[in-house]
């Protein structure tokens, strides 16, 4: 699926864009990339949020998959560097969020 531009500039105006998000290896598998991901969702409204990931990096593909986040942009065969997009399922609920000390 391609997003068109028109699309895409109505879909996107004001959502919330996930380009980096980061855990130490030593602190994966432990919720941090969840926790983390869940308030950086907190501003986010009417399940517009995306995020960006190289095609290759297969961790944080896996990583917004299993959260539901669904590839919407397809790298074209050959482009360099070839990126997806990813949408968000839904925002947080607040009552979802922990609070942090």
């Amino acid at each position: 699926m391609r997003l068109r531009h028109r699309r895409t500039q109505e879909w996107l105006a004001g959502a919330v864009r996930i380009t980096d998000l980061v855990v130490a290896p030593a602190a994966r598998g432990r919720g941090v990339g969840t926790g983390l991901l869940d308030v950086l969702l907190l501003p986010a409204m009417d399940d517009r949020a995306w995020a960006v990931t190289d095609h290759q990096d297969t961790a944080a593909l896996n990583f917004f998959r299993c959260r539901g986040w669904r590839q919407a942009v397809h790298p074209q065969p050959g482009a360099h560097p070839a990126q997806i997009v990813l949408l968000a399922p839904r925002p947080p609920a607040l009552s979802e969020i922990p609070v942090l000390p």
